[in-house]
């Protein structure tokens, strides 16, 4: 009998050491109790090796402390036909694409408590069932503001960052991190509205580009007027110029007799220096005298 109570208590040893659940550098644990006068109470677990209930007396629940990354697709698998893209509306149109999501668990403070009394679901089961709802839903609720070309392109990003902004606001109080909503893919259509959309976009490139021509030739002849008025400019101030020079030298003479007298000695005294050829140069004596050529050069 001893024997068998000997071999009993090796067993039960031999169970109480294996039954453990280990918690590893990188992940944050919770002792969840079900039984018991600690009943309903969550206790946060070190890392370590920590001893499972025998009669389900509590359990214990591991989260991961790094960064998470999900994505949602059209095809999980090379050629299945599954379908775990995210699809959403828009002007009654059926739209649809992959997304990615990044996350962490914010395990300062009781933050990991708060966030397992509200959802009470492995990370697995979190994603699944709750964060791949909440990120139709606020796709959905967003796009149905918007036409179906602007969530295609010109609002594209304005989507994704508010679905981002959603997720944050709703997932931050429970005690989880979402860092980054993103799309692995181009928005899908339905091919009668990709085609009327791309139509659209086509047109509105051109008359951008024709606006952009417009503009461009009005600049250049915006430029040249600017530089004919410029050019115009200029002749009149050297023409205002000339005839100030002209009014003031004339007063100048008209005040001054003798500045027209030493004027007309200056030339005359030129045009001997230049008349080498001529035989004889006579000078006259009046007060408005002349250079003659007498002798009749060549």
């Amino acid at each position: 009998m001893k024997t068998f109570y000997y071999l009993l208590a090796v067993i039960c040893l031999a169970f109480a050491t294996v039954s453990c659940t280990s918690v590893e550098p990188g992940e944050a644990a919770l002792k969840v109790h079900k039984l018991g006068d600690k009943k309903g109470q969550i206790e946060i677990l070190g890392i370590g090796r920590h001893a499972n209930s025998w009669f389900g007396r509590y359990s214990i629940k591991v989260y991961p402390t790094n960064i998470q990354q999900w994505s949602w697709t059209l095809s999980g698998d090379e050629g299945s036909v599954n379908d775990e893209s995210i699809h959403f509306q828009s002007e009654g149109q059926d739209l649809s694409c992959d997304v990615g999501i990044s996350f962490t668990f914010i395990t300062e403070g009781d933050n990991l408590a708060k966030m397992y009394e509200y959802f009470k679901a492995t990370p697995d089961e979190i994603v699944e069932r709750f964060m791949r709802k909440d990120i139709r839903n606020f796709f959905n609720e967003v796009s149905s503001t918007m036409k179906v070309d602007e969530v295609y392109a010109q609002k594209k990003e304005d989507l994704r960052k508010a679905v981002l902004e959603k997720m944050q606001a709703k997932y931050e109080p429970l005690g989880i991190d979402v860092q980054e909503v993103s799309y692995l893919s181009l928005i899908r259509l339905p091919k009668e509205v990709q085609d009327a959309v791309n139509l659209k976009i086509t047109a509105k490139q051109r008359a951008e580009q024709r606006e952009n021509e417009i503009a461009e030739k009005e600049a250049e002849a915006k430029k040249k007027a600017a530089e004919a008025q410029g050019e115009a400019d200029r002749l009149r101030i050297e023409a205002e110029g000339r005839a100030k020079a002209i009014e003031v030298e004339g007063r100048a003479l008209a005040n001054n007799p003798q500045i027209l007298r030493l004027k007309e000695i200056e030339m005359q005294m030129k045009l001997a220096e230049s008349a080498k050829s001529w035989n004889t140069v006579v000078m006259s004596s009046g007060q408005a005298g002349q250079l003659l050529n007498i002798g009749g050069g060549k």
